[in-house]
């Protein structure tokens, strides 16, 4: 008896940190030979092999093990997305490293501080967009692709925040926040595809790749940071959209809706000139190649998904004008005019970024024109839709029709100025920038 005892303690101090003897499954399967069908409530490993356990027998109470080996006599057959995703992680062996090594807390706390870390900065410059609707859209997405929590207890809650940078990209921290871009938002034109992004990066989430990242980095002797934690080899990147395709055939969707969306992040990346975005390095690898095994390559598009961003393209408009990103701009207000949701602000910035661009009389005309919709069929236009039509016709050389719009302009700088003096509060910033632009006004009048 106290040989046993001294073995058992030993045997404690050999497991690994974090070890665990079995994790719970509700997964049904088939047997192949006979089509009877079973449901495994856990596996765990016996004498070397993965081991999976059937529920108790409702006649005789009895449970049956099969091993890894027996397994491909099964047809497993997931019932909704939380088996689905125990199947994936039985067949890509996450089941069985965790059983042999553990949770792996000490590492796992590591990377939960550093996304910690990289949140609180990250609010810290309000550098979060905001829009609950948005949010809430986003987050019914969210709980299609992936449960909550993992089934088998690793540490770890999904959740979303949606960042303001109108690059496209989309990743999973180690404690499971999604972090998705406004410019992936508008790379895309429908939630199908916006499900099929969701499941490829929640597949590294599900696969542990950010801890095998991290693991690579220490054995190689680099200090693991959120940055090389959350980009992922290309080997790891085919893994999850394997991962990816299960999901959107779980809700019979057609593989293709990855390679669409693949393809426009690259083409969103084309407008912004940045054509890193898909090499190897970029933050989505291989994009180009991965997206070509997709023999059915139909490209995705919702009009209820377009008037649902309407505001996020607004905004993205906005930061790319003020990046000189003109193309992008453009193309994203382009998309608000053609789905009737386009506002006077849209308008007019849309005339900006065509003059930006503009390379002779014709195109000078089209501007001229995108803003003219508003300056002339807008009951009381904003001051920058005049300012705007003044300097395409200064540029060319339509000095009259200029002088009529710069004296509309003041009018309706004017009018902002006494909106916003009798508005309770404090407007002092607002009236000091309206009376700065009255002084431009007054200037390019005497030239």
């Amino acid at each position: 008896m106290r040989k046993a005892a001294i073995l058992l303690v030993i045997l404690l101090f050999m497991a690994p940190a974090g070890a665990l003897c079995q994790i719970p499954l509700n997964l049904k399967a088939r047997l192949r030979t006979t089509g009877e069908e079973v449901t495994f409530e856990n596996v765990r490993r016996s004498r070397g092999f993965l081991t999976l356990q059937t529920a108790p027998d409702p006649v005789t109470g009895k449970t049956s093990d099969v091993s890894q080996p027996e397994l491909r006599q099964y047809e497993l057959i997931p019932g909704d997305i939380e088996s689905l995703w125990q199947k994936l992680l039985l067949e890509t062996r996450v089941y069985d490293q965790l059983l042999k090594s553990g949770y792996d807390y000490e590492q796992r706390f590591a990377m939960e501080e550093m996304m910690k870390d990289y949140i609180s900065t990250v609010e810290q410059a309000n550098s979060f967009y905001i829009d609950s609707y948005l949010e809430a859209r986003l987050y019914s997405i969210l709980r299609m692709v992936y449960p909550v929590r993992h089934t088998d207890k690793r540490p770890g809650i999904l959740s979303l925040r949606i960042l303001a940078e109108i690059t496209p990209d989309a990743w999973v921290g180690p404690d499971g926040t999604m972090i998705i871009t406004t410019g992936m938002i508008t790379a895309v034109n429908s939630e199908a595809e916006l499900l099929a992004l969701m499941a490829q990066e929640v597949a590294h989430f599900a696969l542990d790749h950010h801890l095998t990242r991290y693991e690579t980095s220490r054995a190689n002797g680099l200090e693991p940071d959120l940055g090389n934690v959350i980009r992922y080899t290309t080997q790891q990147e085919l893994e999850a959209d394997n991962c990816a395709v299960s999901v959107l055939l779980s809700y019979r969707m057609k593989p293709s809706v990855l390679a669409s969306m693949l393809k426009k992040v690259l083409e969103t990346g084309e407008l912004m000139g940045s054509y890193y975005l898909g090499f190897t390095g970029g933050y989505f690898p291989d994009a180009a190649r991965r997206a070509a095994t997709f023999a059915d390559t139909v490209k995705y598009f919702s009009i209820d998904y377009e008037r649902l961003i309407a505001p996020v393209m607004s905004f993205n408009a906005f930061r790319a004008y003020n990046q000189s990103h003109y193309l992008l701009c453009r193309r994203l207000l382009e998309r608000n005019i053609a789905s009737g949701v386009a506002t006077t602000d849209d308008m007019v910035l849309l005339s900006q970024a065509m003059m930006n661009l503009s390379g002779s009389d014709t195109e000078d005309e089209k501007a001229l024109s995108v803003v003219r919709s508003v300056t002339e069929s807008v009951s009381e236009a904003p001051p920058g839709a005049f300012k705007q039509e003044a300097l395409l016709l200064l540029r060319m050389d339509r000095r009259e029709e200029a002088e009529t719009a710069l004296l509309k302009c003041i009018e309706a700088l004017d009018r902002e100025a006494q909106k916003y003096s009798a508005m309770p509060g404090d407007w002092s910033q607002m009236l000091s920038y309206l009376q700065s632009e009255r002084e431009w006004v007054k200037r390019t009048l005497r030239r």
